[in-house]
Order: structure tokens, then sequence, then C-alpha cells
């Protein structure tokens, strides 16, 4: 294994950014459903062939629609399309039906979306044959292991930072079921963090459910406990003041009011892999890929799986050793096989013994196999 080792300082940026689009964002949709439609054909190829075979579903659009909106309720006057797009290898007994596929992720849209209505949104589903040439990918060899469909990166830090620590915590508190049964608020719930020499920020976005609130003072009761619930919660993790806004684009005249929970009901469009990265965070003081995890086949496609090794290479060094911090970067090699990457680059904060480094990340590539069905099983946080 082409392996480097090097030493550096505890991650600690003068200033910091950090944003999480919550698990209502049209993006985040976009990415949830194509990932759980990738975990979906690669399961059942795996039942009925034996191996995942070639097939991609990392495309998906969610185009906004339109509503008339108000305190006290709304109405839909378009509904809200989601085409999921990809391709897949339809020479077996068992084949992926697009139509049939297209009701069971309206279910699971509307799983994510529970105030929505049925016909708020439309689903459809297109799937064409796969490349022939991707067939040499994943086609069964001699031991079995995939080679790489690409020459790509992956780029995994852990732990968490505070900042990071609280936006992903802040963001799923506020998106629980039993905390929106309380206050009344969709699921589209942006967190964006800053620090600056210190002093840390979260600015929120939060739809209000407009049938829950018949005025503006009710709406504003909602906005000072979401404000209020996400300083607390801020506060405990860091130990200090976190200064919170909530939907700072109000204006007299105005305010962020849904039907359904999201903004694609009326004018937010959503797209696979220009949400949250790998691990669940838009980081830009971190080094991170551009590679849209989600979709992605879970076998050969090392955009996807060299994260989730690197993710299992940090966890395993973080509770084993006595590194503090660490970076892990993974570089693939086209058509060789996916245990045995270009090149392996891990940076650490902290005491640490290399040659545990080396076992450990050998160990991780090694097993291909439970990567790849702890991606099916969705163990990673791909988005």
């Amino acid at each position: 294994m082409n392996l480097s080792i090097t030493q550096r300082s505890p991650y600690s940026p003068s200033v910091e950014f950090v944003e999480r689009k919550g698990a209502g964002h049209p993006d985040t949709i976009c990415d949830r459903l194509a990932e759980e439609l990738a975990q979906y054909i690669a399961a059942r190829y795996l039942e009925h062939t034996g191996q995942v075979q070639p097939f991609n579903v990392d495309k998906a659009v969610l185009a906004a629609g339109s509503i008339d909106v108000g305190f006290g309720g709304g109405t839909h006057t378009k509904a809200s399309k989601l085409v999921l797009v990809g391709k897949a290898d339809f020479s077996f007994d068992w084949k992926p039906n697009p139509e049939e596929l297209a009701i069971i992720f309206k279910d699971r849209l509307l799983d994510i979306l529970p105030e929505a209505s049925s016909d708020s949104f439309d689903v459809e589903v297109w799937l064409n044959q796969s490349s022939v040439d991707l067939a040499t990918v994943v086609k069964s060899r001699p031991d079995n292991i995939p080679l790489a469909n690409d020459t790509s990166f992956a780029a995994v830090s852990m732990p968490r930072s505070p900042l990071e620590e609280i936006v992903h915590q802040v963001e799923h508190h506020l998106n629980q079921t039993e905390y929106r049964r309380i206050v009344p608020i969709g699921r589209d719930i942006k967190v964006m963090g800053s620090r600056i020499d210190g002093s840390s920020r979260l600015t929120i976005a939060s739809p209000v459910m407009a049938d829950k609130v018949a005025n503006r003072s009710d709406y504003e009761a909602v906005l000072t406990e979401v404000r209020d619930t996400a300083s607390r919660l801020a506060a405990h993790i860091l130990g200090d003041y976190v200064a919170v806004s909530v939907n700072q684009a109000d204006e007299d005249d105005s305010a962020y009011l849904t039907i359904t929970g999201t903004s694609a009901e009326a004018g937010d469009d959503g797209q696979v892999g220009r949400g949250n990265r790998f691990g669940g965070l838009i980081t830009p003081y971190r080094p991170m890929s551009l590679e849209a995890a989600a979709g992605k086949n879970p076998a050969a496609h090392v955009g996807k799986t060299y994260h989730a090794v690197g993710a299992d290479i940090a966890k395993r060094l973080l509770a084993e050793s006595e590194i503090d911090e660490i970076t892990i970067r993974l570089l693939s090699s086209i058509g060789h096989p996916v245990t045995e990457p270009q090149a392996v680059h891990i940076d650490v904060a902290g005491a640490h013994d290399n040659e545990q480094i080396a076992k450990v990340a050998k160990d991780c590539f090694a097993d291909w196999q439970g990567v790849r069905d702890r991606l099916i099983a969705g163990e990673y946080e791909l988005y």
C-alpha cells in the first residue's frame, strides 16, 4: 500500500463556517431518496444474482411547485415533481421496474414529509441499460473483488469540531418527530454556524406549518421557541453563549410558512450532491471531496466506497490509539481492485504508531465486502 503518514497540529482555525441542510431540504431529499433507491437495487441484485451488478442512480432533481399560503393554511397551485434517474443492468431474471419504483419512492417521500398530501408531489423513476463497459468493473473475478470504476479521491476528518457538533445536533434535535409535534415546524431546517475569534453564531431557517399558526403572534411564538431551544443546546455543547437568529429573511409583511414542510413546494429546487457531504455537514475549512456519494454503486464506485473505508479507518484509530484527530485522503485507480488504492494519506494529531496505522488501513481496505453490506444497510452518514 502506498501509504503516507504525517502529523499536524489540532484543528483549530480562527474562523470557521459549518452548514447543514436538514432532512426536508430539497437537496437532502434528493440525496436520501437516490441513496435509498441504490440500497434497494443493490440488495435485490445481491439476493437474485449473488453480487451487485452494474448500476448507478446518483442523479435526481426535485422541481419546485407552487402554493398559495398564509396564516391559517394554504393550497397547492402546482405539484412539485421528483425525478430519480440512473442506469441499471436489465439482463438478469430480476430487473428493476421503474413504474413500481415510482410508487414505492413516492411513499418514501411522503414518509419524509408527513404533513404533505399525496397530490403535493409527482414522482418518476427513469432507468436505462447501464454501459457495457461498466460490466467489466463489477463482473465476477477469481477473487470476487470489484475493480474501481473511477480514479477519484475521498476525504474524511474526525472527530467533529465543537461548532460542527453544534450544527449537526441542533438540526437533528429540531427535526425530531417529538419536537415537531409540540413546535409546529416543517422538516426543511437549515443551520449555518460561524465562529470568529471565539464568538459563535447560528443562523437557522425553519419553516412554520401554516395551518398551525393563526396570526403573526402565533408565528413569532414558534420562532422564539426554536431560538431558545437552539440556544440552550448550543450552549450546552460549547459551554458558552451562542447567538442564534431564526428566519432572518422575514419582513413585516412576509413569513416563512409551509404546507408540506419543504421549500420544494414553492420555489426551491433540489438536486443530488448539492447538499451535505459525507458525514452530514458542509465544512469549507476541512479537506473534502465534492463527490456525491448518494445513489452510487456500493461495490465498485470508489467515490462512495472510499469515503466509507476512510470513516472505518478513522473510527478504529480514534478508538484504538492515542490519536486525537485524524484526516484521511484516499485516491483510487480505475481498473484496479478496490482493495488496492493508488495512494493513502493519513494526517494525524496526537501520539501515533505508524505500524498500527498501516495495519488498520490494510484491514479496512480488505473488508470491501463489509463496506458494501454496511452501505446497503445505510450504516454510514452519506449526506
